[in-house]
């Protein structure tokens, strides 16, 4: 499962639902406008388009800290992705019902894990080795609260915020592992243009901004017939900002 086909699959998802949607109501359910009771399904961050990260780590004694940031612009396309890489960027399925006009509650989750790594090499004589890679896994969870502002009857102002839960792990059977568990602040201000009934696409900033976060790594090392099991674990705090597009359909 390329990070790509991930992205395509959700993609026509949204927009599956959405042209439905608006079918059903050209039959006779009439016009919904954005920020109406109901609930929106939504793509988000499908294109990160701009991207400021700073990723800082310190030993838990305290001892020193190292940060590593990078400045990144985006077209149709997802950042190349590794263990301890930015994981802010990943598609991500919304949820959010409007209970009353305009007030949104709801959350996103995300998913992305190698099923399979291998490396395959083949000698002149026609001797095949696979060799097993690591597999790297991101998953989450970030609900939310926002508020829809109407600008005219096609163009809103979506601002919205909550807290997010991330998980990545790196197995790599007899090499080690590496595990990041991170909580953030999530911050949005989006435009939302819905040019078509229960359909539209989304567009501004972005904020995750870091409260708490371990980064565990461990090695084994196999020597003279002995297996030696190390572990480090530090501080681990990531910082996004940028500005990011994705689509929706709301119901």
């Amino acid at each position: 499962m390329s990070l790509s086909n991930w992205t395509l699959g959700i993609g026509i998802a949204v927009a599956t639902v959405a042209l439905a949607g608006s079918a059903s109501a050209e039959e006779g359910q009439g016009v919904h406008r954005f920020g109406n009771p109901g609930f929106i399904v939504s793509a988000d961050r499908l294109l990160p388009l701009v991207s400021y990260q700073a990723v800082k780590t310190s030993p838990e004694d305290g001892g020193g800290s190292e940060t590593q940031s990078r400045l990144s612009i985006a077209l149709m396309n997802n950042a190349p992705y590794s263990v301890f890489s930015s994981f802010y960027n990943l598609p991500r399925l919304g949820f959010d019902w409007i209970p009353v006009q305009n007030l949104t509650l709801g959350g996103a989750t995300w998913l992305y894990t190698d099923l399979s790594a291998n490396d395959s090499t083949t000698t002149p004589a026609g001797v095949t080795t696979s060799t097993g890679q690591a597999k790297v896994t991101y998953w989450g969870i970030a609900p939310r609260i926002g508020y829809i502002i109407p600008l005219n009857d096609k163009l809103f102002f979506w601002p919205r915020g909550g807290i997010e839960y991330h998980n990545v792990s790196s197995s790599d059977v007899g090499n080690g592992s590496g595990t990041i568990t991170q909580f953030a602040l999530e911050a949005e201000a989006l435009l939302v243009i819905s040019p078509w009934n229960h359909f539209g696409f989304t567009v501004g900033p972005t904020a995750d901004i870091p409260i708490t976060g371990k980064q565990t790594i461990t090695t084994t090392v196999n020597s003279t017939g002995t297996t030696v099991v190390t572990s480090n674990q530090v501080n681990s705090a990531m910082l996004q900002v940028g500005i990011s597009a994705g689509m929706l359909g709301h119901f």
